[in-house]
This record gives structure tokens, sequence and C-alpha cells, in this order.
């Protein structure tokens, strides 16, 4: 018998309200902090693991130091994203 991937979409359209209240309760700044947050994740991420392999490999230490550092200031934005999210969130309960 083969797994058939529309069989589990089909299981959870049959429950079309369950999650519809909790999208519509999240607020503008949730929503932008999290595509924030994830968009300073992957690039943070890139530019400092490019930055990595251009000082290892090719020796560019100055493009490849910037890279990394400006990808672990992205990286650092991130968790101060979340941090502050949390702080609010655990503010406003």
């Amino acid at each position: 018998m083969l797994l058939d991937p529309f069989s589990i979409i089909e299981e959870e359209s049959e429950r079309p309200g369950e999650f519809q209240g909790t999208i519509q309760r999240a607020d503008g700044a949730t929503f932008w902090a999290f595509l924030a947050a994830v968009v300073l994740a992957q690039v943070g991420l890139f530019a400092a693991s490019l930055g990595l392999m251009l000082v290892y490999f090719q020796g560019q230490s100055t493009i490849g130091g910037s890279l990394f550092v400006g990808g672990v200031i992205a990286l650092a934005l991130t968790v101060g994203i979340y941090w502050w999210h949390r702080t609010r969130d655990e503010y406003a309960t």
C-alpha cells in the first residue's frame, strides 16, 4: 500500500474552522515580527557562512570578514526580535 499524500490534506481540510479563530486573533505586530525574524535569520546565516567561506577558501578577509560580521549582526537582531516579542506577550497577559 502506497502513502497517498493527498489523503492527509483531505483529512485536515475537514476541520476548516479550527485554526481560523487563532489566525484571526494574531495581531499585525506578531506577523511583522515573524516575517522580520525569518528574513533576518536567512540573511544572517547566508552572510555569515559566505563570509567564512570567502575568508577560508579565497583569502578575502576584508569582504569575507564584513559579510561574517553583518551576518552575526543580523542573527543578533533576530534574537532581539524574538525576545522583544516574547516579553511583550508576557507583559500583555
